[in-house]
């Protein structure tokens, strides 16, 4: 897929290179960091039931290394899930990009022994800032050459395939236009349409 920009006043016409579509979903994914499931750990039982707070703790230390890109969760809560094989628990996150983060968890192995439980877990959705794609999208613009001092998009843009975001790019002479944003996967890749002035 490629970008397809139109402006006026004129910048550069031609259409993005299919490369720099690729070089925004890396610079997206690492402020996102979503692609990344099935991650294992083990925790304490509180009974019947998984602690909770055991979980958050265990997921919060486990992320920065899966995430990269220096990303951590700020904070996190658990529901307190089963403790029993398939048995599924949420939690809900916010990592310092700004992102939330819901994670679903699955109960693996339940070792009555020890008092613990193996489980897997997963980002099943992500809310993205609007500076987290604006600052990308300004960036990729610029270093194809057009004069885009900035692009602002709204918060709570919600990570998935065909979403679109309407964004406002201000241009280095103060001039406004329309720039929508449509994403082509759920990882972060986007593609951008701008309009004219004040569209």
């Amino acid at each position: 897929s490629i970008f397809v920009v139109t402006s006026n006043p004129p910048l550069r016409s031609e259409p993005f290179l299919k490369l720099k579509n690729w070089i925004s979903t890396i610079l997206v994914f690492s402020a996102l960091a979503i692609l990344f499931t099935g991650c294992e750990a083990s925790v304490s039982t509180g009974g019947d039931t998984v602690d909770a707070d055991n979980a958050a703790d265990t997921i919060k230390q486990q992320y920065p290394d899966k995430a990269g890109g220096g990303l951590t969760i700020t904070e996190i809560s658990c529901d307190e899930g089963k403790a029993e094989v398939d048995a599924k628990f949420t939690c809900t996150a916010t990592n310092s990009a700004g992102s939330d983060l819901e994670i679903e968890a699955t109960v693996n192995k339940v070792d009555e022994d020890t008092d613990k439980v193996d489980f897997t877990w997963s980002i099943t959705k992500l809310t993205a800032t609007g500076a987290t794609f604006g600052d990308v999208a300004a960036s990729t613009l610029q270093d194809q050459g057009y004069a885009v001092a900035s692009v602002d998009c709204p918060d709570g843009i919600v990570v998935e395939k065909g979403a679109t975001v309407d964004c406002r790019a201000t241009m280095d002479n103060g001039s406004t236009q329309s720039a929508t944003l449509t994403l082509t996967d759920g990882s972060g890749g986007f593609n951008i349409d701008t309009g004219g002035p004040g569209s």
